[in-house]
């Protein structure tokens, strides 16, 4: 038989529940070009899941020099707060079929900054990456050195995963580069193509929300073509006017205490967190009003959208070429907390 009278001392601690990042970061490379006096131009490309996140804060090395960003390859205009840069994320991009990356925002910044002295025998480097607020996962940092030098002693939080010689590119003339940047044209139209389908889709599917992302991002991607970019411009003003529209109806519907069915339906998109409607929806919320409320609503709702896009200003920044040529080293690294 055995003995059920005993005591079993417990000891309870309550922790702090573990806080959700609001943002993760998929991946990181970074691609350098040393010159032979110790100068490095870095490109570093984030791909991040955006989450609540709005803004992405970085500490770049002592001395170095921000150059630009893109946010979903459009330029952005970053700002400072004492030594740390803030760069304005986009929401998520679209996803939908033939979208690439849907859900991921690419971020893209350059930085340049002196990272050694050099003599004719000799080039003592340190590299420094910048410090961003979140975790960073599957990190690869690529740096370019003239053939000239040899690897003879390194350490650091990277390991070296692969040495190189990368024969020197041909001198690129005003042809070639006109060729490049054609090639890189058609494919950001490419992309926009799937962003305007993306967006038709999502219009279908009564997500107005994200239809509208999508047409933003064909309107970003499509500045080089006029005509594509047009008709970008219109979707996505119209989409805008359209959701300002029904903002307008369901505050007024609320004011009044409007009780028909349709008013039900404008009480349920009030207690959303994001308008989500059909086209068939806004039809019958915009139609069930007199013209002369029409009217005055519309003019508001273009006001409203004009002072909006007032606000909004893309930098045109020129999107620079990083040469991996001669002594190509690549280092890597799983992850990093609290860099």
């Amino acid at each position: 038989m055995a003995d059920n009278a005993y005591l079993l001392p417990l000891q309870l601690e309550r922790r702090q529940a573990a806080k959700l990042l609001p943002a993760r970061v998929n991946n990181i490379t970074l691609t350098s070009v040393i010159s032979d006096d110790g100068v490095m131009l870095t490109q570093v490309r984030l791909e991040i899941l955006p989450g609540d996140k709005r803004l992405l804060n970085l500490t770049l090395p002592k001395d170095a020099r921000f150059w630009f960003a893109f946010v979903n390859q459009n330029g952005v205009w970053p700002w400072r707060e004492q030594d740390r840069i803030l760069i304005p994320l986009d929401q998520a991009r679209p996803s939908g079929r033939g979208v690439p990356h849907g859900g991921i925002t690419p971020v893209e910044l350059y930085y340049s900054a002196r990272v050694g002295s050099a003599s004719s025998r000799a080039l003592d480097l340190e590299l420094l990456a910048p410090k961003f607020d979140l975790p960073l996962e599957n990190i690869t940092w690529r740096v370019s050195l003239s053939d000239k030098w040899q690897l003879k002693d390194w350490s650091g939080s990277l390991q070296l995963q692969r040495e190189e010689l990368v024969p020197h590119a041909t001198v690129v003339d005003l042809q070639t580069y006109l060729q490049n940047e054609a090639a890189q044209q058609r494919e950001r139209t490419k992309e926009a193509e799937n962003f305007m389908a993306a967006g038709n889709t999502a219009l279908e599917q009564g997500d107005p929300q994200q239809a509208r992302r999508a047409f933003q991002a064909a309107f970003g991607l499509s500045a080089h073509d006029a005509a594509f970019n047009e008709d970008a411009r219109v979707q996505l003003h119209n989409i805008k006017l359209q959701q300002a529209l029904v903002g307008l109806n369901v505050r007024q519907s609320a004011a009044s205490g409007d009780s028909g069915a349709l008013g039900g339906k404008l009480r349920d998109l009030r207690d959303r967190k994001e308008l989500s409607y059909t086209q068939q929806d806004a039809k019958d919320i915009i139609d069930r009003n007199p013209a002369d409320d029409n009217a005055a609503f519309m003019r508001l709702a273009e006001r409203l959208i004009q002072q909006q896009d007032a606000a909004v200003t893309s930098p045109a920044a020129i999107r620079a070429s990083i040469p991996e040529q001669g002594r190509v080293l690549t280092f890597k690294r799983a992850v990093l907390v609290d860099a």
